[in-house]
């Protein structure tokens, strides 16, 4: 996987951010799947977006239409994103677990959301100026948290990594170069290339924890 670290110089906007992406997942449409109904509702989700959450849930090895193309998802979670033609995670499932160093009856989890500068200010400041920085255009944007289950709970993790395929939006230019943005909380920037050749996806990392990843035509 080819990574290129943005310049501090040119993004110094970035290194403010510091929790906002916490603070952003904290308030966002999506709960966290290892939250039970009864712990979400002293959080900021509603009833209403636990069945959201319920019905977008994908168990791992479930068919996701990608671009057209039926993959199935190695990881069990919350697939909530719709302004992109679908995403899954690609890594085989015995990879996943070791990359993200579970243990016992650890499994990995996932939660995919849309997002945008209403719902993540800073992350996407960081992410606006790093598509300017080399003339690229966000086309879509979503935070992404990689975590694990144990005995119902969510376990936050802070390393490994898991790729990750994305459908382009539907008005995306098919001819155009694609890759990803990553920001991270601490104001980490990075971008990371497409790992695939289908003009209709892109491909990518996920890094463990929460982040902002967005797509970006070149």
């Amino acid at each position: 996987m080819k990574l290129k670290k943005v310049l501090a110089a040119t993004l110094a906007a970035a290194m403010v951010m510091s929790s906002a992406l916490t603070v952003c997942a904290t308030g966002s449409d999506v709960p966290d799947p290892g939250t039970s109904s009864s712990e979400s509702s002293s959080s900021d989700s509603s009833s209403s977006e636990v069945t959201y959450a319920q019905s977008m849930s994908k168990t791992a090895d479930a068919p996701v239409s990608v671009a057209g193309a039926s993959i199935k998802t190695t990881v069990a979670g919350v697939y909530a994103a719709e302004k992109v033609q679908g995403v899954a995670v690609t890594t085989p499932l015995a990879s996943v677990k070791a990359s993200l160093g579970l243990t016992g009856s650890q499994t990995p989890a996932i939660i995919i959301y849309d997002t945008d500068v209403t719902k993540s200010f800073r992350a996407m400041e960081c992410v606006n100026a790093a598509a300017e920085a080399f003339g690229g255009t966000v086309v879509a944007s979503l935070n992404i948290d990689l975590g694990a289950r144990e005995n119902g709970k969510w376990v936050t993790l802070s390393s490994g990594s898991v790729g990750l395929v994305a459908g382009l939006p539907k008005d995306a230019d098919p001819s155009k170069e694609y890759c990803a943005i990553c920001v991270q909380p601490g104001g980490i920037v990075t971008i990371l290339e497409d790992q695939d050749t289908n003009p209709a996806t892109v491909t990518f990392e996920v890094q463990a924890g929460l982040g902002t990843y967005a797509i970006v035509a070149k």
